[in-house]
């Protein structure tokens, strides 16, 4: 037999249910523009019912219902989308760390205006040109000077900012591998506390999404793999390593000068992420070889360099070149030797060429003295043939690192295929984020908070409560008559 007061019980019940119902509701509206927030949803059952005899029913007994209670806070989470959320992530974040770092070695070329090296190789022609002319002109020798200056002056930057962007990306490939640890850290906390509240018979809903957060965040950074634990808790992997396993977070470290990743000495390869674009743009060797954007560029550079250098200095320093102190001293005695001045040479040995595009520089001498540039092959004055012949040399075919094609031609190939990169990049980028935002619409339609849909719940379970307060007044009233009428 029930108790009299039986009825109370499912009208206090009914109304802690629907107000519980509308706290969860409350909550979600408050948190509908939180990042990372999942909807959550108070799940309602019918309470244990209790067994109560019947003289109607012989000696079976009958079930009375004790109204309504909270089962679980349930948020409304699909993991699929969370994978396959992920799993887009990582290509998002390859494709945006490469394009920005490519886009920046782009900035160091320069070749949108007139200051680019593109311009620097047609005044230093021109100015050989015009030498070829005008032989016996000082001014003309000054022009070729200044422009043989600003030409090495324009490698050397192309070479120092492609060094600069080396540097800022090993920094930002250091901050990276600083920030992976911090998350596994903060996600191994979390799995702790999650395991605890689960533990005690609570639901950690708020810690869950922080964590997923968490982890949204660690697959645009490198390649995961998530895995339910005991207790709430997931193992985190990279690579088929655990970079958080429990409780417990391992550390994950970069080679820069080898391209190695490693969790906890183990290690493993990185299939996506930003840590691989940044990495593949910057560069690692292995083997004695290069591999990477920066190497690549750097090795064309520097054979574009020692190419114009070497044609340059072969003519400028050959056996028939002649500036106008050797046409001078040949005047008097024929026998006279000549100077064979280099006109290209390295910064740390100004006897020698240049060892790279960075220790390119035009003969100190040449800067002093402008009548030693060796515009003569004879010893006859008003004779250019010798600027003619450096001039020719900047625009006809050779073998540049296995490649037929001119000087300017081959500068023309690495621009053109760092833009094409670029433009590859940026496009992969943009398909890339395309594919996340459509995999996070879909994510929010399950776990984002509806406005509408929130005042659709709050609207029930205000009616609900309503209601509920009114069957508590009616019972109230069936037990004052009860009592009251007693007396």
């Amino acid at each position: 037999m029930y108790s009299t007061f039986h009825g109370l019980e499912i009208g206090k019940r009914a109304i802690l249910s629907q107000q519980t119902g509308l706290s969860v509701t409350g909550h979600n509206i408050a948190n509908a523009n939180t990042k990372g927030y999942t909807r959550q949803e108070a799940v309602l059952q019918a309470g244990h019912p209790l067994a109560s005899p019947n003289p109607n029913n012989g000696t079976i007994p009958m079930q009375m219902g004790t109204g309504v209670e909270v089962s679980e806070f349930r948020r409304i989470r699909e993991s699929y989308l969370d994978r396959q959320f992920q799993n887009e992530q990582k290509e998002a974040g390859y494709w945006e760390a490469k394009a920005s770092a490519l886009s920046n070695i782009e900035n160091v070329f320069n070749e949108l205006g007139d200051s680019g090296l593109t311009s620097s190789l047609n005044r230093f022609w021109q100015g050989l040109q015009e030498l070829s002319k005008q032989p016996e002109n000082l001014s003309a020798r000054v022009v070729v000077v200044a422009n043989g200056k600003e030409l090495a002056g324009q490698l050397n930057e192309i070479y120092t900012g492609i060094e600069q962007n080396q540097t800022f990306l090993a920094d930002q490939l250091t901050g990276k591998t600083n920030e992976i640890n911090t998350i596994a850290n903060e996600v191994a906390g979390l799995n702790l506390k999650i395991a605890q509240n689960i533990g005690s018979g609570n639901q950690p809903n708020d810690l869950m999404d922080r964590r997923d957060v968490l982890l949204d965040q660690l697959s645009k950074l490198v390649d995961i793999q998530v895995t339910p634990a005991q207790n709430g808790r997931v193992d985190v992997s990279i690579g088929g390593e655990k970079l958080v396993e429990g409780n417990n977070a391992n550390t994950f470290t970069l080679d820069l000068e080898t391209g190695g990743a490693n969790i906890a000495g183990k290690v493993i390869t990185i299939a996506g992420g930003e840590i691989k674009g940044l990495l593949e743009t910057h560069g690692y060797t292995v083997n004695g070889t290069s591999f990477g954007t920066i190497p690549d560029l750097r090795v064309k550079i520097d054979l574009l360099a020692k190419t114009i250098a070497d044609s340059i200095n072969a003519i400028h320093a050959g056996d028939e070149a002649r500036n106008l102190d050797d046409i001078q001293a040949r005047s008097t005695d024929p026998n006279a030797p000549l100077e064979k001045l280099l006109f290209f040479v390295d910064k740390d040995d100004p006897t020698q060429p240049p060892k790279n595009a960075g220790s390119m520089m035009i003969n100190p001498l040449l800067v002093e003295f402008p009548s030693k540039v060796a515009a003569a092959s004879s010893d006859t004055i008003g004779d250019g043939s010798n600027a003619k012949a450096m001039s020719n040399a900047l625009f006809q075919k050779m073998n540049i690192g296995g490649t037929e094609a001119t000087i300017g031609d081959f500068y023309k190939g690495i621009i053109g295929q760092l833009g094409t990169d670029v433009q590859t990049a940026q496009q992969s980028a943009e398909n890339a984020n395309d594919m996340v935002q459509q995999v996070e619409n879909r994510r929010q339609s399950v776990s984002g908070v509806s406005i509408d849909e929130e005042l659709t719940n709050m609207v029930r379970y205000q009616q609900a409560y309503n209601a509920a307060a009114r069957y508590v007044s009616a019972v109230n009233d069936l037990l004052n008559t009860l009592i009251n009428g007693m007396k």
